[in-house]
């Protein structure tokens, strides 16, 4: 027992515990709207509608750049829950460009936006369906489960929402196309629960996967929406392993220029400081805040270096301030989709900023 107890991997989750803790309980102080956002999501009121800026984007003008001509332009994009919305703006700055990217990294709450996009569904498109979501077309919370889990001991419960919803609206939404099928390939990491095992599933792995239930396997969320059944095994969202789904393009030569979006770290995929943690209440919990953390953020900045060495040009973007998406902001933010507009037009504005200040070909880099 006492072994089992000084476990180093075991004591790093048990701070993990009271870190979660805080963490919501900050939040919750910090912004007392979570509670609100909160009820929103979970017991909406015949009343409450969908965000009434459905069309976030100005008037579609194509212009050409020169730097753009001839280049096999991906989008990667972290998790993040709804603020990865952004990447609808991003697609809109290229599709401004007269661009179609080669290939999509989704995430967690990218896998939202950019499944759609890459099932052939505009910019705009993308931006209305998303938008005129309410909280009942992917929000199914199972009380029943719930209620009945300390009745047979937690055994089977995992997660409070079902995922039914999520899959049935984006069925409506993108109808039976598979992953085989979408006009443009799309990869995304998932975790496999029996084996332990993070996987990239996409269309060379998983090609009659339906795009709708690979939406609803990427947001797997623990805790929050319940594990999805593939290949005889139970699979949740790979962004609790792995935040940045860039291998499938690090590994092949898929594209030449690489647009990162990075909504769940600071810019260059650095890692909160704490360098005040000595003179500050509770200590321990400052550590374990930083060893939260640690090996999730090596994983990310190694994901970058290696894309950048095989990758001719990738450019990070940070459209959304990542403290959006911390803590119960990462929840909050999937539950109320009223800031998702304001997402969609700072992913435009920095992916079109970004790709104006691309160097002509054959100029400095």
């Amino acid at each position: 027992m006492l072994s089992y107890l000084l476990d180093l991997p075991r004591v790093r989750q048990y701070l993990l515990q009271a870190v979660r803790a805080g963490m919501v309980i900050e939040s919750t102080r910090a912004d007392i709207g979570f509670l609100g956002q909160l009820r929103r999501g979970l017991l909406p009121l015949p009343f409450e509608r969908p965000p009434a800026d459905t069309d976030p984007f100005p008037r579609l003008r194509h212009r050409t750049l020169p730097a753009l001509d001839g280049r096999r332009v991906a989008i990667i994009a972290t998790g993040g829950s709804g603020v990865l919305a952004s990447v609808v703006g991003v697609a809109r700055a290229l599709e401004e460009f007269g661009v179609r990217p080669v290939g999509y990294g989704v995430c967690s709450g990218s896998a939202l936006f950019g499944v759609p996009l890459a099932a052939g569904m505009s910019p705009a498109e993308v931006a209305a369906a998303t938008l005129a979501l309410r909280a009942r077309d992917y929000i199914d919370p199972d009380w029943w489960a719930l209620a009945s889990a300390p009745m047979r001991l937690g055994r089977g419960w995992s997660g409070l929402l079902r995922g039914d919803a999520l899959e049935q609206t984006y069925r409506r939404m993108l109808g039976d196309v598979t992953l085989g099928e979408l006009p443009v390939p799309v990869w995304f990491p998932a975790f496999n629960i029996e084996d332990n095992r993070l996987e990239y599933l996409g269309p060379d792995t998983h090609p009659d996967l339906p795009a709708a239930r690979a939406v609803r396997l990427a947001l797997g969320l623990p805790i929050a929406i319940q594990p999805t059944e593939l290949d005889s095994g139970w699979w949740l969202d790979g962004g609790i392993v792995d935040i940045l789904p860039s291998p499938p393009f690090s590994a092949t030569d898929r594209c030449d220029l690489a647009l990162v979006v990075n909504g769940f770290y600071r810019r260059g995929f650095e890692a909160d400081r704490e360098p005040s943690w000595r003179e500050s209440t509770a200590s321990i919990l400052h550590i374990a805040n930083q060893s939260r953390t640690m090996h999730h953020v090596r994983l990310a900045r190694r994901n970058y270096d290696e894309l950048c060495r095989a990758v001719p040009q990738v450019v990070e973007l940070t459209p959304v301030d990542y403290a959006k998406a911390q803590g119960a902001g990462l929840y909050a933010e999937f539950l109320d989709n009223r800031s998702w507009p304001g997402y969609m037009r700072d992913g435009y504005h920095a992916a079109r900023a970004a790709l104006l200040a691309l160097p002509p070909p054959g100029g400095a880099g």
